[in-house]
């Protein structure tokens, strides 16, 4: 049997957000997962070692995990660990939904500093290396 390195990746905790510890979990493996950061057949974090380092009680890593397994992100293997088994099939509407949710904290920020609806989409824009519409896209 081959061995796999284990994969790590960021989880970051907001102790203030009303969304809870359990959902910031499982949204953060959903992003690795969905992201390619984690692939499929990459070894997560045991149970007991992210809860540790999370502060959470191990239950609720289990209960992350296994969620996680039902809606087609991972798969426990008996004796060798949790590993990623990405579903696109299944995963599909979380994907837009996380789109969604990085846009709407984006937009909150952003507009908390001052910053326009335009201003935001040119931001955007620049970071892709997008010039702007060519006559083309525009019709003309």
């Amino acid at each position: 049997m081959e061995k796999k390195e284990l994969k790590r990746f960021t989880i970051q905790l907001d102790g203030n957000s009303p969304i809870p510890v359990y959902e910031q979990i499982k949204q953060a493996v959903k992003l690795a997962v969905l992201s390619g950061e984690l692939q499929n057949g990459d070894q997560v974090t045991p149970i007991r070692e992210l809860a540790s380092f999370l502060k959470v009680n191990p239950n609720t890593i289990v209960k992350v995990y296994y969620q996680l397994e039902v809606e087609g992100y991972l798969k426990a293997q008996v004796g060798s660990g949790i590993f990623v088994q990405h579903d696109p099939l299944k995963t599909a509407p979380d994907s837009r939904w996380i789109f969604q949710n990085l846009t709407d904290d984006y937009v909150v920020q952003a507009s908390r500093l001052g910053y326009s609806l335009l201003q935001m989409v040119e931001e955007l824009h620049r970071r892709q290396g997008v010039k702007g519409e060519t006559k083309e896209e525009k019709g003309v």
